[in-house]
């Protein structure tokens, strides 16, 4: 009973995770500022450290810098005219990149929510169970293809094809020849396997999600979305009154 409650009163609810992600769509709609989505991103991450123990946080640093990099190459290229399009395209790379990672950040914190548990939040928010299983299921489906993408990268560099910088951008068309065939043939693998797995555990079947794990939205999950609100709309008005 003691260990049930422990891991209550420390897990967070999915639908904090969804809450935070909607909400962290819709502040990258609304704020533009180049500081405002350095601030939003901030955010993101200090809720990563405090929450999941900074498991992704150093990824999502070196990302930054990187779409940061390609950003700044753009605007540099820009006044070319020979380079107009080629600083466009990194331009916009870099500026939607780093506005991604920030809903992003938290799709990841509910995909790694177990299914019931989120199935049954689900539920208790009176969506239809379709909506539901659509979420589980996009959410599993794309870490499920980056495993897959990783087992046809080591399949390649087995056989020395795609092998470094130099050599994959120079054969750069039959590199992704050599990657996208397998990895839709797998894709339709999975998707008949996930198929097959749904209906096995009753998808089908109408009646009540009930989660193996205790799910409760409690004074922290309002908290964390009480925050979730704020944040982005404190930024918004700083941005609005010119502060940055």
């Amino acid at each position: 009973m003691s260990l049930t409650k422990t891991k209550t009163g420390t897990t967070v609810d999915p639908r904090t995770w969804l809450v935070h992600l909607l909400i962290g769509v819709a502040a990258i709609i609304f704020v533009h500022s180049n500081m405002g989505g350095l601030l939003l991103f901030a955010w993101s991450m200090l809720l990563q450290l405090t929450m999941r123990k900074g498991q992704y946080l150093l990824p999502f640093l070196f990302a930054y810098i990187v779409l940061t990099g390609f950003a700044w190459i753009g605007v540099q290229l820009l006044p070319d005219d020979r380079f107009y399009f080629l600083g466009l395209a990194f331009s916009n790379m870099g500026v939607i990149g780093r506005k991604a990672m920030v809903p992003l950040s938290f799709a990841i914190c509910l995909a790694k929510e177990p299914t019931g548990s989120l199935l049954a939040s689900l539920q208790a928010m009176r969506l239809p169970k379709a909506v539901g299983i659509g979420l589980a299921v996009l959410l599993r489906f794309f870490p499920t293809i980056g495993g897959e993408y990783r087992a046809i990268r080591a399949s390649q560099r087995f056989r020395e094809i795609g092998v470094g910088v130099v050599h994959t951008l120079t054969h750069l068309p039959s590199t992704v020849e050599y990657i996208l065939i397998p990895l839709i043939l797998r894709t339709t693998k999975v998707a008949e396997e996930l198929s097959a797995s749904m209906t096995v555990r009753g998808v089908r079947f109408s009646g009540e999600t009930i989660s193996y794990r205790p799910v409760r939205f409690t004074g922290k999950d309002a908290a964390l979305c009480a925050m979730a609100v704020l944040i982005p709309a404190a930024v918004f008005l700083l941005e609005r009154r010119g502060v940055f």
